[in-house]
């Protein structure tokens, strides 16, 4: 693991996306302990308790089509609910089994033609973070679960995981294994019913309807 440590960046992606554009290699990890113009999905906000939690972006450089760039962060979310024991809800947050957010994943994705040259996987992980704002009801971290953590030991675990299994031939086995969405109503836009599965190219099945992206209600 190449680790580019900052105290304050605007956000680990940005800094990440310099480094990629320059030749960082697969596996190059930034890290902050603040984001001033930190992003999670849909350009929200994501808040991160300094000192507390993790949040970093990792360069992968994964040699496939860019149709199937989704499936790395489906691979990635489902070994990181592997190696916390957290489950995975579509498209990209861990969570406890109450439901609870643990951590979140943010792809980004450079193209040569039909051939992804980068990604940032960007990643929010709560790890020692006890108490939320009252606008985060339904937040948690590890600490919550099992205890203090250790966030060196954590960091190393979870760059580890992300790199075994984003591309892993058995990733979206691992992903229905871990699954907190299937089985549950779902409503994702004007669609709502109840999640049935999770098709081979990523798609969440909503009563047979397939769903490539969107924000689960």
């Amino acid at each position: 693991m190449i680790l580019h440590r900052y105290d304050t960046v605007t956000s680990t992606q940005a800094v990440a996306r310099v480094l990629a554009e320059a030749g960082a290699p697969h596996g190059t990890v930034v890290l902050a302990e603040e984001q001033t113009a930190g992003r999670g999905r849909l350009d929200r906000r994501w808040e991160s308790a300094r000192g507390l939690n993790l949040t970093f972006t990792l360069v992968l450089r994964p040699r496939i089509a860019a149709r199937d760039a989704p499936l790395l962060t489906l691979g990635a979310a489902a070994g990181l609910a592997v190696a916390f024991d957290l489950r995975v809800k579509w498209p990209n947050d861990l969570v406890t089994g109450e439901g609870r957010k643990v951590a979140g994943l943010l792809a980004e994705m450079d193209t040569i033609l039909d051939r992804v040259e980068f990604v940032l996987l960007g990643v929010g992980l709560n790890v020692n973070q006890v108490a939320f704002p009252e606008w985060l009801p339904n937040a948690a971290s590890l600490a919550t679960v099992g205890g203090p953590q250790d966030r060196e030991e954590v960091l190393e675990r979870a760059v580890a995981a992300i790199l075994a299994w984003s591309e892993h031939p058995d990733r979206l086995t691992l992903w229905r294994q871990r699954a907190h969405t299937l089985g549950k109503q779902v409503r994702i836009g004007a669609i709502e019913g109840l999640a049935t599965g999770l098709r081979d190219d990523g798609a969440l099945l909503v009563d047979g309807v397939p769903v490539l992206a969107g924000e689960i209600g």
